[in-house]
């Protein structure tokens, strides 16, 4: 590449880099004014929003009191007595409630007891989570919530006390749209409210959603643009929040800035096209101006490249001043010189040869250190010099003197000879230094192959070091003992398919004579399935804090479970609380292995399905349970499909029949502990070796019967 074009090249990128930093100074300028006037216009619409719903929490929050006071004094707490209050109450000309207001009496167990609704499918307005939230609180709570999936609703909710205790809540609520026209008015745009799932659910222009449909996060506060058919619109999205104080939706708003926005679109575009034909015209006249300025130097080395051919009829133009004559002098000064090397070349002819020989003791001596094949050619190399140099006449010419106007065909004739010579040598050289560079490169791969076996090495130890910490820690959250009773002997085995695994088991008392036991299954193996390990077996034991009941615990799970369930993992399980002075056990199988029971004398049977899915598959889902009664002497016998999928050599499955048989055959009187030992030594005898491709899970349960004798809840579990 010519320096002319380097300079121009450098110049144009120095200016472009300067002039793109400018761009980036003004972009940043103007995106922190964005920002601030963003974050101006997001409190306006957050407060706005506040303020209208507080007022309409408001007026609900009246309408309650005045049914409340209406209600006073209850006729008694029983659900019939209460919905006959409210009958009577709702019938009263002094009662005055709009006839689209949804009015509704729920139990502190989630159950309708009254609503004023007439005809269709009637939900209650509170969820669980809310039911537990206003009774935690114990004061009334208003605010936004989705009653159904078309439809958001102010809701304003109150106690209903009977003799100082509060035995149901009373929830008064009323359309959104109304509040939503109101706020759109006042605020001068285009307003909706659309779920956490995206979707729209109430707005004032439906149409013109539709058009757009903007891209607004769900859980944070934003502003952006958008085009919509013939305007450009300014989107802007505030979270809103539900009685408990957890997103419900965004209120999106979208306001037409086609005016504004449109001469700050045409202002930017102007700018860009102004500075790109600043920058077109600045590089080219650099272009032409350094072309211009080097035309001179360019002839000055087009005669250097004469001399370099041994011409010197090239005449150098005298035009230029400063550095460009004093190269046009340098030049002729070189072609002096050209000569004098010429006829320095035939005095060093001598002295060449005896280098010459001196190079090949060397040679000889450097061959010596190769290995054989290599000093075998390297020996036969020298010879054939040595036989050339013989061969050769003595160069004629040497003591005459050359023409001066071509000094290069001169020494060709006496430098002939000389110049083979050399040549043989510096070829030799270059095969011999060829020779030890390529020993030299496989010892230093030798070298670095044994360096990264040596960091793989090191790697690979300290990762399985992890693991293994990995592992003692997901084992260490597992039960380590059995409950501190004598009602029941249980215990229970996990060893995971890797170092990680997704199955857990757990059992602990619930208060003095409820003990709960659960075995899951979680989707996948390794990391992901531990950690999702960890947070249902830590959920599944608050959820008794809430409830003793085995399908309100999951369901609960469930909700949580899949509410941001982004990676689609699921769990099957089987849980149960048993009455252990009864031994009636209450349970939900929520898509897992039914376990086995075995009567005391009698034969092994699989416990009835209730018929529930996987959990965190979907929310809202409703589980089923069912109950069995225990006699002492009875054993329950619950696992994971590593069991009953384990494979042998031959690729043959053990099996449910294989496990119902063992169970079968156990002794009466064998332990827990030796009941699941028995399960782990049958499948890997049945394995025969091969590799473990599940996590294997065992638990078992012998019921001993009733005792007066009191205990404490056990480390593990929860005392209510």
């Amino acid at each position: 590449m010519l320096l002319r074009t380097r300079l121009t090249l450098f110049l144009s990128i120095a200016f472009i880099i300067i002039l793109g930093l400018l761009l980036l100074a003004g972009e940043e300028r103007d995106s922190s004014e964005t920002n601030h006037y963003a974050t101006v216009a997001i409190a306006g619409q957050s407060a706005l929003w506040k303020v209208l719903l507080r007022t309409e929490v408001d007026s609900l929050d009246d309408d309650a009191s005045e049914i409340v006071a209406a209600l006073s004094p209850l006729s008694g707490s029983e659900p019939a007595s209460l919905r006959a209050d409210m009958v009577r109450t709702m019938a009263r000309p002094g009662v005055t409630i709009r006839p689209t207001d949804i009015v509704q009496v729920i139990g502190l167990q989630g159950e309708m007891i009254y609503s004023n609704a007439i005809g269709g499918e009637q939900r209650p307005l509170l969820d669980k989570v809310a039911l537990s939230h206003i009774m935690s609180s114990g004061a009334r709570l208003g605010g936004l919530t989705q009653d159904n999936p078309n439809r958001f609703v102010v809701l304003s909710v109150s106690p209903l006390d009977v003799n100082g205790r509060t035995v149901a809540l009373l929830a008064v609520a009323r359309d959104a749209t109304p509040l939503l026209m109101r706020f759109a008015a006042d605020y001068g745009a285009a307003t909706f409210l659309v779920s956490l799932r995206g979707r729209m659910i109430a707005g004032t222009d439906p149409v013109l959603w539709h058009d757009t449909r903007p891209a607004v996060p769900r859980r944070r506060a934003s502003m952006t643009t958008t085009e919509g058919r013939t305007q450009l619109l300014l989107v802007t999205s505030v979270p809103v929040k539900d009685l408990t104080g957890g997103s419900v939706g965004v209120l999106v708003s979208l306001r037409d800035s086609s005016e504004t926005l449109g001469d700050v679109r045409a202002v930017e575009q102007i700018g860009m096209i102004v500075i790109g034909a600043f920058l077109v015209l600045t590089l080219g006249w650099l272009f032409f101006y350094l072309r211009r300025s080097f035309r001179p130097l360019e002839g000055a080395i087009g005669v250097l490249r004469a001399l370099s051919r041994g011409d010197t009829a090239v005449a150098i133009e005298e035009s230029g001043d400063g550095e460009i004559r004093a190269i046009a002098d340098t030049v002729s000064v070189f072609r002096q010189n050209a000569i004098a090397i010429e006829q320095t070349k035939m005095e060093t002819e001598r002295q060449r040869r005896r280098q010459e020989r001196l190079i090949r003791r060397q040679l000889e001596a450097l061959a010596r250190t190769l290995e054989t094949d290599g000093r075998k050619a390297v020996m036969e190399d020298l010879r054939a010099i040595v036989d050339q140099e013989r061969a050769l006449p003595a160069p004629a010419g040497r003591t005459t003197e050359p023409p001066a106007a071509t000094p290069a065909a001169a020494g060709a004739g006496a430098g002939a000879g000389g110049d083979d010579q050399l040549g043989l040598l510096a070829s030799l050289l270059q095969r011999m230094s060829a020779r030890i560079a390529e020993q030299h490169r496989r010892l230093r791969e030798l070298v670095d192959e044994l360096r990264e076996s040596i960091a793989t090495r090191a790697k690979l130890a300290g990762l399985q070091q992890e693991l293994e910490i990995a592992r003692d820690l997901q084992l260490s959250i597992l039960p380590r003992s059995s409950p501190a009773t004598d009602r029941v002997d249980v215990f229970g085995r996990m060893v995971p398919a890797k170092e990680i695994g997704g199955d857990f088991y757990d059992y602990f008392l619930l208060g003095r004579d409820k003990l709960a036991v659960v075995v899951a299954d979680v989707s996948g193996k390794g990391v992901p399935a531990a950690m999702f390990m960890a947070i249902t077996r830590t959920l599944l034991k608050a959820t008794t804090l809430f409830s003793e009941k085995p399908s309100a615990c999951i369901e609960m799970l469930n909700d949580v479970l899949s509410a941001e369930n982004e990676q689609m993992m699921f769990v099957t399980l089987f849980f149960g609380v048993m009455d252990l002075e009864t031994g009636e056990m209450a349970y939900v199988n929520a898509g897992h292995n039914p376990p086995w029971l075995k009567r005391a004398g009698g034969q092994p049977e699989m416990l009835p399905p209730t018929g529930g899915m996987a959990v965190a598959v979907i929310g809202e889902q409703t589980y089923r349970e069912a109950a069995v009664r225990l006699a002492p002497g009875d054993l329950l016998v619950l696992y994971t499909d590593g069991v009953t999928e384990a494979f042998d050599i031959d690729e043959q499955a053990y099996g449910d029949d294989r496990l119902g048989r063992l169970v079968d055959g156990l002794a009466p009187g064998l332990t827990a502990a030796g009941i699941t030992a028995a399960v782990f030594s049958d499948v890997h005898s049945f394995e025969r070796g091969a590799t473990q491709a599940d996590d294997i899970t065992c638990v078992a349960l012998r019921y001993a019967g009733p005792s007066h004798t009191p205990h404490q809840s056990s480390a593990g579990g929860f005392s209510l």
